[in-house]
């Protein structure tokens, strides 16, 4: 990871933790403040559906880590996801990978530092955040801590396949 932004994330942004990886988790919240900087994207890597009829936050770039397949009722890989991230972005952008709960931004963000991004980070508790004790989606989350999201799409930001 770049030392400047290293430095600068620890010194802005305390709360966040790094995994058993080397993407560092943020929170909603700081993710948000992290987009006043320039060259920083929201990555919204849920599938076509989620970012459609769930919503996004706003600005959100959506690349899909998966997609729904609704012949085997299952998610399946974006065979091109990081071939999408590097059409889309400069190795030195900051990348804020963010999904529903947290998973598959972590899993996104490794790829992308794999790849050879340099500043990625994955949002924690994701865009609805954990289930509560009835199995709701109320604990956390983006749009749970009430950050600016939107149900429109925009034609430069929604996922188009190749």
């Amino acid at each position: 990871m770049n030392g400047i932004h290293l430095a600068a994330a620890f010194l802005f942004f305390p709360g966040w933790i790094l995994t058993g990886s080397e993407v560092p988790s943020i929170s909603p919240l700081e993710a948000l403040e992290m987009t006043k900087t320039a060259a920083t994207y929201i990555v919204d890597v849920r599938s076509i559906a989620e970012y459609h009829l769930i919503g996004h936050p706003l600005d959100a770039v959506n690349i899909p880590l998966t997609f729904w397949g609704e012949k085997t009722q299952s998610f399946e890989p974006n065979e091109n996801f990081v071939k999408d991230i590097r059409e889309r972005f400069k190795t030195t952008d900051i990348l804020i990978f963010i999904c529903r709960s947290g998973g598959r931004s972590l899993r996104a963000a490794e790829e992308a530092l794999q790849a050879g991004f340099s500043n990625v980070y994955s949002v924690k508790e994701g865009f609805e955040g954990e289930k509560d004790d009835k199995g709701y989606r109320t604990v956390g989350g983006w749009k749970n801590r009430g950050l600016p999201y939107t149900y429109e799409i925009n034609p430069n930001l929604a996922y188009r396949f190749r």
